[in-house]
């Protein structure tokens, strides 16, 4: 009897302990997102798909990494970086030159590089920057926004003299080290007239259409994971969903990121993070869904980086936009 009690317990343990197996979690798979820049409320939607566990719900464990954008398109496509967050000229340069980046998802409906100029200067239009200095880093985005600008006003490369300031716009342009700078619409603008500095502002979306900074990664994640990037694609996804139905929380949540900040700073990022917003969604969004942007724009995009020699010929843009992982 003995004997017999003695196996069924035996036996129970050994059931119990299988199905504590095959009950236990999944562990989570850990991933690298490179934000190609400092820690800023203009990452929110992943600083909410963190805090809120959405990336947790897809068993992805992410870590942010604050690189700067120079080299992190080229990572990624090597596999040393899982993703990034990048902007739309980046790619079309990036797939010019035979870097095969994808891009998945839009943060920025609209394309923020703007040029800043003080009210004082009498810089207006693009046309005003004819034998004016102008302050950005000579890389990236900006750099890019700038030659387009200049280019569709009419002006001759050598009739605007570019400095590179990296990314000091705002004490560059209070010490009148250059006459304007290349920032973010939704960034140093806000902050400039927070300090009492009236500014003029030329965006780029008057100048031509492209979206802006969004979620990329490699063709060979694509061929290799398709199931890791549709696990992030998702969670991205509800975190600027979730981010814009609650922008206070989100704000509060931005700040654990941003444990530095003083008070008054943390005034001016709030209406950083409202202008953000305001960029992450436009009349084709509110059609077709968050994330998207429309194959013209690309293609629009991609001639006038032929035109300014960037690359030499167009590439197929649904070899370089795939939202496929997007929600219906």
């Amino acid at each position: 009897m003995k004997k017999k009690i003695l196996f069924s317990l035996v036996v129970f343990l050994v059931l119990l302990g299988g199905i504590s197996y095959w009950l236990r979690p999944e562990p989570r798979r850990k991933i690298t997102l490179a934000m190609t820049y400092i820690p800023n409320v203009q990452f929110a939607p992943w600083y909410v798909a963190e805090e809120k566990g959405f990336f947790r719900d897809e068993g992805l464990e992410v870590v942010f990494d604050y690189r700067m954008d120079i080299d992190a398109l080229q990572l990624v496509t090597t596999g040393k970086l899982d993703y990034a967050i990048a902007g739309g000229d980046q790619v079309l340069v990036a797939r010019g030159k035979g870097i095969p980046v994808v891009y998945l998802m839009s943060l920025y409906a609209q394309f923020p590089p703007a040029i800043i100029a003080k009210a004082e200067s009498g810089i207006e239009t693009a046309a005003d920057l004819k034998g004016k200095t102008l302050g950005l880093p000579l890389y990236g985005t900006n750099l890019l926004a700038a030659q387009a600008i200049i280019k569709r006003a009419g002006l001759d490369e050598d009739d605007v003299q570019l400095v590179d300031i990296g990314y000091t716009q705002i004490p560059s342009l209070l010490e009148d080290k250059v006459d304007a700078v290349v920032g973010f619409a939704n960034n140093e603008p806000l902050k400039l007239e927070a300090m009492g500095v009236a500014v003029n502002q030329i965006n780029s979306w008057d100048y031509f259409s492209l979206v802006g900074h969004g979620l990329i990664t490699g063709e060979i994640k694509i061929k290799n994971n398709p199931d890791e990037v549709g696990r992030i694609v998702r969670a991205s996804y509800r975190g600027i969903e979730y981010a814009l139905a609650h922008p206070e929380e989100t704000f509060t949540i931005c700040l654990k990121h941003l444990s530095e900040l003083g008070e008054e700073q943390k005034a001016q990022e709030w209406e950083v993070l409202k202008a953000s917003m305001a960029l992450w969604e436009n009349a084709y969004t509110r059609q077709h869904g968050l994330g998207r942007s429309p194959s013209e724009d690309w293609a629009d995009a991609q001639q006038l980086m032929v035109e300014l020699g960037l690359i030499s010929q167009p590439t197929p843009v649904d070899e370089i936009i795939d939202f496929s992982y997007l929600p219906e």
